[in-house]
C-alpha cells in the first residue's frame, strides 16, 4: 500500500494554483482573444510595435507579454529535461508558450 501523506493546507493550496498557473499565459492570450476591447488594445499595440521595429513581429511582443505576465505574478518556468517546458496554446494570438508555476520558496500563506 503507498504511503498516502495528507496536504497541508498550504501545499494543496501551492498544489491548486500551480495547476491554474502552469497555462497562465495562454489564459491570458484567450481572454485578450475573446475580449473586443482587449483584443482591440492588443492589435493597437501588435500595429504600434510593427512601426516600431519595421517589420511584422509580433511573436517579439507576445514573448515580452508573456514575461510580463511572469514577473508580475512573479512566476518561473517550468522545467522539463533542462529546459523550459513549452505549451500546445488554445489561443490564436500565440504559436507556443512556457509553462510556469510558483517560485520555488514562495509562500502562499
Amino acid at each position: 500500500m503507498a504511503n498516502n501523506k495528507t496536504l497541508t493546507v498550504e501545499e494543496f493550496v501551492e498544489k491548486g494554483l500551480n495547476q491554474f498557473l502552469i497555462d497562465i499565459t495562454d489564459k491570458v492570450f484567450l481572454m485578450i482573444q475573446d475580449n473586443p476591447r482587449l483584443r482591440q488594445d492588443y492589435l493597437d499595440l501588435v500595429s504600434a510595435h510593427d512601426e516600431l521595429v519595421s517589420v511584422h513581429d509580433d511573436e517579439r511582443l507576445n514573448a515580452h507579454i508573456g514575461k510580463l505576465i511572469k514577473k508580475r505574478l512573479g512566476l518561473e518556468a517550468v522545467m522539463a529535461y533542462g529546459q523550459p517546458a513549452m505549451g500546445e496554446p488554445r489561443s490564436t494570438l500565440i504559436k507556443t508558450y512556457t509553462k510556469h508555476c510558483l517560485k520555488r520558496g514562495q509562500s502562499v500563506g
